[in-house]
């Protein structure tokens, strides 16, 4: 779908991914679209129409790009970063083996 952004938001999007290529060297794409998003909240563009504008901007100017997981998570659920607040089912299936076994903690008693 073709989604038209206003002249600010896109001299924004140039601006900033020049600035992160001579800085960085690198253009992270998922923290400098929500930075773009936070700018211009008035236009209320959803982040991932941004990243894919950043996204163009990027190739245009030949920079490499990186998709940072721990700044989706930062941004998209700031809270889940704090206390580990996973339902059970979450936590078990993070304990599963490669081979597809679930590890399990067993405690021993012993009979009186």
């Amino acid at each position: 779908m073709f989604q038209r952004f206003s002249i600010r938001l896109r001299d924004d999007a140039h601006h900033k991914v020049q600035r992160a290529l001579r800085t960085k060297g690198i253009v992270n794409i998922i923290r400098l679209s929500e930075e773009i998003r936070l700018n211009h909240l008035a236009e209320n563009i959803a982040r991932e129409d941004i990243e894919s504008l950043v996204m163009e901007i990027s190739q245009l100017y030949g920079a490499p790009i990186e998709f940072d997981d721990e700044a989706l998570t930062a941004l998209d659920l700031p809270e889940v970063l704090a206390p580990d607040n996973r339902n059970g089912l979450e936590k078990m299936l993070d304990g599963r083996t490669p081979g597809g076994e679930i590890t399990i903690d067993v405690l021993h008693m012993k009979r009186c």
